[in-house]
């Protein structure tokens, strides 16, 4: 935030008073803002005139019910964008203005229904609008609120398979759309859970190699960690519409390597085989391994005395018109084969069912997500199982054209830590999560770096000033997207770059993924750190920050 010269009637006391009221007010509406995040249903507020007549009228605050309904980012929500960008179809602007208009003319309220276009889904949501004008004393039309949540259907009984058809495809919708809501902020909490034992651990295992065994042991956490970290980002994808990443997968590689880290610890043992003239799988690496990875857990659980398993690959060939679900042609078979307590033939039925789970504390959506994957890889998964006998898994998969081994899905250099890059520079780290912050000092420190820290929007925005004023700016700020207590990374981000244009600001955030990290560069970060991030990604992001992107 930038401060203007004092006026001369202005006194110390008088600006110390009007500091404490902004902060006042900061804090009133770091409240308010929680609070209608509470409402269950959908709140906006809109300019009172449209700036873009092409757009509408713009949001200037939307709650978390109104970002979940549209399926936006639950970090920005749906403010900076038009009436006309929600509102489905040309029709449904129409109407969504004429009752703006009806409520500013009758001084009140205006109902109506029209339909929301879901940015996550692009499938329309039919919704009920509650829009009311808002004026000031002197009848100025300040802007409008509007509640939406979701219409509910009118029953005819003219056509009731049509009705219900109706019900379910928005009941499946608004249940995709609370999850991909949820996953994200799931992964974003997980990922910041990882991040102080990242750092540590991928700063802590170059200065063990004089001791193999210990060395050894840290690698294998280190690489857990980092699948980790890849199946949040995974997670979140697969809540999203969109094409998967599908490439030649070898499934040699991949079975060794995630049966190594599945049953480490266990006393269960494993016994990995495949087809000598194995093919390819076309797949997803990532979420292949995750799929796998829960197979064999479960079956792992399912044999709590020890004992035996099976994981193997076989070369299928699927002929004629398909099997119902399979397409005709070269498929690969993964079989994960456990000699558990197997499943009832009532329960075999449920299994994919995110609701269903026979575990204590389970949540039952492990096998969900993985038929989720599966499914997006035109491939299929099937199970068979007798009680007492045991219970085997098989995943279906299309064959990627060509033979023979592809490249591996983790080699050592990808799970070895990113080396540490030392130097010189000023840091400000701006992150609500101490034990992260902390860490992070500690290996910058250590690194050559001057350090300064807070864990708020508010003391950021301050230090920077104070620092800039006296011509020492720092030449990174690490700044965090979910910040308590007020302003969040990206709203301080931008009173920072207000004050100083030439301000370098890092993106560090558990919830942004590829995808979404142009968006930021776009808003004037000069980079993105995704959490968890290792101690030499982070030391190598500030060098190339501090050293590449000079000051004029």
């Amino acid at each position: 935030m930038t401060t203007s010269p004092l006026p001369p009637t202005a006194t110390p006391a008088s600006v110390a008073e009007l500091e404490q009221s902004v902060e006042q007010l900061k804090i009133a509406n770091y409240y308010l803002r929680v609070a209608l995040d509470q409402v269950a249903d959908g709140v906006v507020i809109v300019e009172s005139e449209a700036s873009d007549p092409q757009c509408g009228p713009k949001v200037l605050f939307s709650n978390a019910a109104a970002a979940m309904l549209a399926g936006a980012d639950p970090e920005t929500g749906l403010r900076g964008m038009g009436l006309n960008e929600l509102a489905a179809g040309d029709q449904d602007a129409t109407t969504l203005m004429q009752s703006l208009h009806q409520a500013a003319q009758n001084g009140g309220c205006h109902e109506c229904e029209c339909r929301l276009q879901s940015l996550r889904t692009q499938v329309p949501v039919s919704c009920k609008w509650r829009v009311r004008a808002v004026f000031n004393s002197l009848r100025k039309l300040l802007n409008y609120t509007i509640l939406i949540s979701p219409a509910q259907a009118v029953v005819v009984k003219t056509d009731p398979k049509a009705v219900t058809d109706d019900l379910d495809a928005q009941s499946e919708q608004l249940r995709k759309e609370n999850l991909a809501a949820l996953a994200q902020g799931i992964a974003h909490d997980v990922n910041n859970l990882l991040g102080p034992a990242t750092v540590r651990l991928s700063a802590l295992i170059p200065q063990v190699q004089e001791h193999p065994v210990l060395a050894q042991e840290l690698q294998a956490v280190f690489t857990g960690l980092k699948r980790a970290k890849q199946f949040t980002s995974q997670v979140v994808t697969a809540s999203k519409a969109g094409a998967q990443r599908q490439e030649p997968t070898d499934l040699a590689a991949l079975m060794r390597a995630t049966v190594e880290f599945a049953g480490a610890g266990s006393n269960v043992r494993v016994c990995v085989r495949q087809d000598d003239d194995l093919r390819p799988a076309l797949a997803d690496p990532a979420q292949l391994s995750q799929v796998l990875q829960n197979l064999v857990m479960n079956g792992i659980q399912a044999m709590p005395h020890g004992g035996y398993m099976d994981v193997e690959a076989h070369n299928e060939m699927v002929g004629g018109a398909g099997d119902g679900v399979l397409k005709p042609g070269p498929h690969v078979r993964l079989v994960v084969r456990d000699r558990g307590c197997g499943i009832t033939k009532a329960n075999l039925g449920r299994l994919f069912h995110e609701s269903f789970t026979t575990k204590a504390g389970g949540n039952g959506i492990g096998l969900t997500t993985c038929k989720h994957y599966i499914d997006g890889m035109n491939g299929d998964i099937r199970v068979t199982s007798t009680p007492d006998i045991g219970t085997e898994f098989s995943v279906f998969l299309p064959a990627a054209e060509g033979s023979g081994s592809t490249k591996p899905l983790h080699t050592p250099a990808d799970t070895a830590p990113v080396p540490l890059k030392h130097g010189k520079g000023k840091v400000l780290i701006v992150d609500d999560e101490d034990d992260l912050r902390k860490v992070a000092n500690m290996i910058l420190t250590r690194c050559g770096y001057e350090v300064v820290q807070c864990d708020n929007g508010q003391d950021a925005i301050k230090i920077y000033q104070s620092l800039y004023r006296t011509g020492t700016p720092p030449d990174v700020v690490l700044m965090d997207l979910t910040l308590r207590g007020g302003m969040n990374g990206t709203e301080t981000a931008a009173e920072i770059l207000h004050l100083d244009p030439d301000a370098r600001i890092v993106c560090t955030s558990g919830s942004v993924t590829q995808e979404v990290q142009m968006v930021f560069l776009e808003r004037g970060f000069v980079g993105v750190l995704p959490k968890p991030y290792e101690a030499g990604e982070l030391t190598q992001t500030v060098h190339r920050i501090a050293t590449m992107m000079k000051r004029n």
